[in-house]
């Protein structure tokens, strides 16, 4: 794949790190579309001398204030030249991308994730409620990027 600055990439691997279901005390009629709460987190790592971009998306299923499934997966990107992506500063401790590359890699890490959890659900109360669409932007402001 490519991004318009002719940036190579693909996926390395894929690693589920963590799938917890806690369902068997909850009852059909307690799962709804209102009772039903999602949390989300992203943690991103950069290794620039690896050419590698680690996204790890995790969700909490949460239903009055208990967790009924937790899920997170690691997704390994490798990218052709990191140096043609990200401009580091390491003094004002910022990074700047040159391209839009982080967020293509936070919504199919997420979309990975969706489909484990998918699978995973499958057959049980939860497979009508996938993981709902989040605006990757806004999770991403909210969760930091690590360079190693």
């Amino acid at each position: 794949m490519e991004t318009r600055k002719n940036i190579k990439y693909r996926i390395a691997s894929i690693n589920e790190n963590k799938l917890v279901k806690s369902i068997d005390n909850v009852e059909f009629i307690q799962i709804t579309e209102e009772s039903l709460k999602f949390q989300f987190k992203i943690d991103t790592l950069i290794k620039m001398s690896d050419n590698i971009i680690e996204v790890t998306p995790a969700i909490r299923y949460i239903i009055d204030n208990n967790c009924i499934l937790e899920a997170s997966a690691t997704i390994t990107f490798e990218v052709q030249t990191l140096d043609h992506v990200f401009v580091i500063d390491r003094e004002k401790q910022e990074i700047k991308s040159t391209c839009d590359i982080l967020s293509s890699f936070v919504e199919a890490s997420f979309s990975t994730l969706r489909g484990i959890v998918y699978t995973t659900t499958k057959g049980t109360l939860l497979e009508r409620f996938p993981i709902p669409m989040i605006d990757i932007h806004t999770l991403m402001a909210k969760n930091a990027v690590n360079v190693k």
